[in-house]
């Protein structure tokens, strides 16, 4: 069982986001690279980290224009959607959790074309959870 918002704000709609919940409204983003839901998901400032260096995501703008750029190259591999699965949490107490996710790229019939396995951070707030710190752990420069 995963941690759930409790009761953060009940005027934003969203009072009981499980991380799981959060994870499947993330991949629908994803996949359907709905540019708004997606920039909802994080918190700002955020930090992307990888092997290349540390970028600071300060604004919804940022996320929408890096999701946007990179749709196109997610396309031309073949990638139609993504699930997120095997969520593993190494840390999950009062509105934070730390762990890995598998992201797995599915192709127009639903089939495995490839996976990226990613770290996270997500913090609670406003009953939601959103993304303080993401790691794509295969990424290579």
């Amino acid at each position: 069982m995963t941690s759930s918002v409790d009761d953060m704000n009940e005027n934003e709609g969203i009072t009981h986001e499980s991380v799981d919940e959060f994870f499947a409204r993330y991949a629908g983003a994803l996949s359907a690279v709905d540019l708004d839901e997606l920039s909802r998901c994080y918190l700002y400032p955020s930090l992307a980290v990888s092997r290349s260096g540390t970028l600071a995501i300060t604004d919804p703008g940022m996320t929408r224009a890096f999701f946007q750029q990179n749709a196109a190259r997610y396309k031309d591999a073949g990638i139609d959607a993504v699930r997120i699965r095997n969520l593993r949490a190494s840390y999950d107490e009062d509105g934070v959790w730390i762990g890995l996710a598998d992201l797995e790229n599915l192709d127009a019939n639903g089939d495995h074309v490839g996976s990226e396995l990613n770290a996270y951070q997500l913090v609670a707030g406003d009953g939601r959870w959103a993304i303080a710190v993401t790691s794509p752990l295969d990424a290579r420069a």
